[in-house]
């Protein structure tokens, strides 16, 4: 029997974090499959609309099961058929999963801790010129400062950082010291280097759902 997500996620205001049982022991932790897209995936992914740069090569952080990763590749495709994504994850069981949902010549697939980016072969300085992060907050709070300032060291001036995320509007046990709000993040996000582009927000009244596009700066 699936057991809840939140036995490996974020439990009685601590951070789990134990994300290969949860995707071992939960097939649809997030009930992205029951759900299927969802308007704060497609709301967010109109953010990259109108770009004058077309997206080369793209580092999504935190796949999961790569729902919202057909997303986000059907629409850098539109614009640039040719272009390269690498779709990583901290659990093997989740990019297996989004591997055999989005099998193409033109992705790769890696397991990947975005808490530790050192030592990582495909993660080259200023080797992406579009980063991802939907819904990977809540996962990186305690190295939050440290894990933008890398990301940051993957983009070329110039370069774009797509962040979409919930927000939980009261009763936030975990982390709010650090980030309870996108003003919050936003302060983080400039601190890395980051000028916030344009964002988009939906729902904010009930799952309060914001999106960002970041550029970084010169």
């Amino acid at each position: 029997m699936a057991g809840s997500y939140h036995e490996y996620f974020i439990k009685d205001g601590r951070h789990i974090g134990q994300y290969e049982e949860m995707y071992q022991n939960c097939p649809d932790p997030w009930h992205i499959e029951e759900l299927g897209p969802r308007l704060d995936m497609k709301a967010a992914l109109l953010l990259l609309a109108g770009q004058e740069k077309k997206v080369r090569r793209f580092l999504d952080i935190g796949a999961g099961l790569g729902l919202f990763t057909r997303l986000l590749t059907e629409t850098i495709w539109r614009e640039n058929p040719v272009a390269q994504g690498v779709i990583t994850d901290i659990s093997a069981t989740a990019i297996a999963g989004a591997e055999k949902r989005l099998k193409d010549p033109r992705l790769s697939f890696q397991r990947l801790d975005v808490r530790n980016l050192t030592a990582t072969p495909f993660l080259a300085p200023e080797s992406f010129d579009l980063l991802v992060m939907a819904q990977v907050l809540w996962g990186i709070l305690e190295n939050l400062e440290e894990t933008l300032e890398r990301l940051a060291s993957l983009l070329p001036a110039g370069g774009l950082f797509l962040i979409s995320q919930h927000f939980m509007h009261s009763g936030q046990s975990y982390g709010a010291e650090i980030v309870s709000s996108p003003e919050e993040l936003n302060g983080y996000l400039q601190k890395a280097g980051f000028k916030i582009q344009n964002t988009l927000e939906t729902n904010r009244a009930v799952n309060h759902h914001w999106a960002a596009l970041a550029v970084k700066a010169p």
